[in-house]
């Protein structure tokens, strides 16, 4: 008795929709590098839109609420909005950053503020007053991200993201590529005595035993 056909796929072999390895690896690091390119535009245009600042804390005057090595983000504020209790990062006398929090206001003339600042993990507030017209207010902080975008901005990081954008350039435009997968797509035959018409699936015509 004759079994039922088998139905088998070009050149005689079964149907494998499984990715192969390389077309994994290959999707896997263009996504990665989507990914990292949307997060270096989207943190362009935050600040350049909304005048959104990254500071990366190198003390532990904030701690324990920001630890050093912490990443802050702060926006831009006229000094009339501020408000005590408030972290800002201002500039002093010596054109160093300080952020603190905000102790006291103690005159507000026109535009501009005097502000006295204290770190939380200081018991003293600043020796000094600082006047300004505006001031970076922290919106928020991630506790020891600041590390990470420290080495990123090293050259090591500089030198493997350059390559890394090589290996994906290599990747995405590599010869060849596209032309098999276009012929597994069409579904083209191989050439020879088991090849069979564009159009008819070839058969098992094997006796079943």
């Amino acid at each position: 008795m004759t079994g039922p056909a088998v139905a088998r796929g070009i050149g005689g072999r079964s149907s494998n929709l499984t990715p192969a390895p390389k077309n994994v690896l290959r999707e896997v690091l263009l996504t990665v590098g989507a990914v990292c390119g949307l997060l270096c535009i989207g943190s362009a245009l935050a600040a350049a839109i909304f005048g959104i600042t990254p500071l990366v804390f190198r003390s532990g005057s904030m701690s324990p609420e920001i630890d050093t090595g912490a990443l802050a983000f702060a926006k831009s504020t006229p000094a009339t909005e501020l408000e005590v209790a408030d972290v800002v990062s201002v500039t002093n006398a010596s054109g160093e950053r300080v952020t603190h929090r905000i102790e006291t206001i103690e005159v507000v003339t026109g535009n501009s503020a005097t502000l006295v600042l204290r770190g939380d993990a200081n018991a003293d507030v600043d020796s000094e007053p600082y006047v300004v017209s505006e001031a970076d207010r922290i919106l928020f902080s991630v506790n020891r991200l600041g590390y990470v975008v420290t080495w990123l901005s090293g050259p090591v990081a500089v030198f493997g993201g350059g390559v890394l954008v090589g290996v994906l350039l290599m990747v995405a435009w590599r010869p060849g590529g596209a032309q098999a997968k276009s012929r597994v797509e069409l579904g083209e035959a191989p050439h020879g005595r088991h090849a069979t018409r564009p159009g008819l699936e070839e058969v098992n015509d094997e006796p079943a035993q």
